[in-house]
């Protein structure tokens, strides 16, 4: 069973990250044309809470400067990795640029946690797919949206059952002509009136490059706007 698979886990887990707090030397030691990442992929059914400490702990004040939490096998838990450690190790990681979680349900009380790593971090990239329950996924994207001087370039957030709520908001940003150079909205709740008003907000835009919006309720005369 899981807590037996736990359990039996718990001596590597104690081991991997204890070596994680003496890698520091060795990352400070790339060039500036390599990139300094870490992704932790797939094994949220294998983490208690012991791990997760020892993860938190191992992770803080790395000068990672993408971090990516991903369940991406997690259709019978979604859960993930605890959001509360994520946003622990976030808010420590000064050099941080880029931040993906992906199936790692985010509560509303996370919201605004979420917001003030990307303002203060002066995020480029941000990647949030499948995280939000409805009427969260809207609060999310307003809260983003609404940041004084957002510097984000790449925004996914597809399968958050976004909808037409933050539709105003979204095109308001759009017409400012923002940093934004990729927008990933696919698979939410979009409508025709919505492509209408993203639409109309392109005509000021100079600065997006990709748009996609595939999988929403967008017919082809929301195409055609």
């Amino acid at each position: 069973d899981r807590d037996a698979v736990n359990n039996m886990l718990l001596p590597h887990w104690m081991e991997f990250t204890a070596a994680l707090k003496h890698f520091t030397p060795a990352i400070n030691l790339l060039s500036d044309e390599y990139e300094s990442y870490f992704h932790f992929d797939n094994v949220n059914v294998q983490l208690n809470h012991d791990a997760m400490l020892w993860i938190k702990e191992a992770l803080i004040g790395k000068p990672f400067r993408k971090l990516a939490f991903n369940n991406e096998n997690g259709e019978d838990d979604p859960a993930g990795m605890s959001v509360d450690a994520i946003l622990y190790i976030v808010e420590s990681s000064k050099h941080l640029r880029e931040l993906e979680i992906r199936r790692n349900r985010i509560g509303r009380e996370h919201v605004e946690g979420l917001c003030s790593a990307v303002r203060t971090h002066a995020l480029v990239q941000l990647d949030l797919i499948n995280c939000f329950e409805p009427g969260i996924g809207d609060a999310m994207l307003t809260c983003l949206l609404t940041i004084d001087g957002l510097k984000l370039e790449y925004l996914y957030m597809s399968s958050n059952n976004i909808t037409s709520a933050v539709s105003t908001v979204l095109a308001d940003f759009l017409a400012t002509n923002p940093r934004l150079k990729e927008l990933n909205l696919v698979d939410n709740r979009l409508n025709d009136s919505d492509a209408a008003l993203i639409g109309n907000a392109l005509r000021s835009n100079t600065t997006l490059r990709h748009l996609h919006l595939d999988g929403n309720n967008i017919t082809n005369n929301g195409a055609e706007t």
